[in-house]
């Protein structure tokens, strides 16, 4: 009987985060319309970028508990990585350069980086890792590059900031579920684990890179290839 309920609870949990998002993504969609309108004063034209921020910041909450919960992820498709990192950069850049942080992405514009899965839940993983990264340097104002790399079998994404390290022993135990440096009133200890989760449900690998200083963090996912751009379109 309880393990029927926990089942009923999962489920119902999942249809509200995804309910929750939905609204969360008509919010966005308008903030967006109503920041292409010209004219725009600045007071007006800041409260919408909070709005559009702090709808992120919830969407990525609410991600984070849904993938959590083990619901199914989304169908994949292919996703260029370049313009979804880019989104996110730009959705984490009014708050970062609020707290005094400087971010940064680093991508060739000619490079095609394309890979499969569903966009929403990678941003989501990159959305962690920039707030991961955030939650290091803001005490110093420090600074977060986002670079994008290819090869012909990989795309990677590398997240690097110059704060104060990692100071969970072993080092490995940042992708455990729950486990965090940060208040637990200020962070449930979900956001590296959901995102090494997403990447693994993708092919890809999630990796903490050794380093005196700072942190990187290199999320790696399988290149989309012409093979199955073409098996697709049978």
């Amino acid at each position: 009987m309880a393990l029927n309920r926990c089942a009923t609870a999962a489920r119902l949990l999942s249809s509200a985060v995804h309910d929750v998002n939905n609204a969360l993504q008509v919010i966005s969609g308008t903030v967006e319309l109503l920041e292409s309108r010209p004219g725009l004063d600045e007071a007006l034209a800041g409260a919408l970028d909070r709005v559009k921020n702090q709808s992120a910041r919830a969407a990525s909450a609410l991600g984070d508990v849904l993938v959590y919960t083990k619901a199914p992820l989304e169908e994949s498709a292919p996703v260029n990585l370049r313009e979804t990192a880019a989104h996110a950069v730009a959705l984490r850049t009014f708050a970062a350069r609020r707290s005094g942080v400087t971010m940064r992405l680093v991508a060739d514009q000619s490079t095609p980086f394309v890979v499969r899965g569903s966009r929403a839940q990678i941003e989501l993983a990159l959305l962690n890792l920039l707030l991961n990264a955030e939650q290091s340097v803001v005490a110093t104002r420090g600074t977060i590059l986002v670079e994008l790399l290819s090869d012909p079998e990989w795309i990677t994404v590398r997240v690097i900031d110059d704060g104060k390290g990692i100071g969970i022993v072993p080092r490995e135990r940042v992708f455990d579920r729950f486990v965090t440096s940060r208040p637990h009133e200020d962070a449930a200890g979900l956001g590296l684990w959901a995102a090494r989760r997403i990447a693994e449900a993708y092919g890809g690998t999630l990796t903490l890179e050794e380093g005196a200083a700072g942190a990187t963090f290199e999320l790696k996912l399988p290149r989309e290839s012409q093979k199955s751009k073409l098996g697709t379109q049978k």
